[in-house]
């Protein structure tokens, strides 16, 4: 129900951020600002400002555990998945909703957003899906990794890479859609 900050030289505790009901299930930092946003069992994600420690924004909405939270670095935009089926875009400063993407027909555990394009992919366990930014436009279905996608990662080349709770690693071209190993 805490998250920790860690000086990493010495080994210990510099600041601890509380506020969460049950337990922590992901954590983003803003690349642009100082705030941290992190997304728990307890079906919120809470931002903080990572100086003062203090809660700015309790972003509810979602009615089960909030599995992942991404930051969007050109804009002031917060993305969560939860294990409800949806996706939501915040606006940070306002602390609301601008948009709930329905698409997945299974919990969302998993976000990334490519390193140099406007665009995100969620995982469930349905499928993969690529999404534009700012307001979330479906590009694309990926599907083929029968199984619940728990982590995603993607690089500059365009190369997705997705873990499965069966033990799988996929990897997919981020243009098309196709999954090649």
């Amino acid at each position: 129900r805490t998250v920790k900050c860690w000086d990493l030289n010495t080994n210990q505790v510099i600041r601890s951020y509380h506020g969460h009901l049950s337990g922590v299930y992901s954590l983003a930092m803003h690349p642009k600002l100082d705030v941290l946003v992190s997304g728990g069992r307890d079906s919120c994600a809470r931002l903080w400002d990572m100086r003062t420690k203090r809660e700015i924004h309790v972003l509810g909405g979602h009615v089960d555990a909030v599995g992942s939270v991404l930051c969007q670095p050109t804009d002031p935009q917060i993305i969560t998945a939860s294990y409800d089926h949806t996706i939501r875009l915040w606006d940070i400063v306002a602390g609301r909703s601008i948009t709930t993407l329905t698409n997945h027909k299974r919990g969302v555990r998993a976000l990334v957003s490519h390193p140099t394009e406007y665009t995100f992919a969620s995982a469930a366990a349905d499928n993969i899906k690529k999404w534009k930014f700012p307001r979330g436009e479906l590009l694309m279905n990926m599907q083929g990794q029968n199984a619940i996608i728990n982590a995603m990662a993607v690089n500059q080349e365009n190369v997705l890479a997705t873990g499965g709770d069966n033990g799988s690693l996929h990897f997919w071209d981020w243009k098309t859609g196709y999954n090649y190993q």
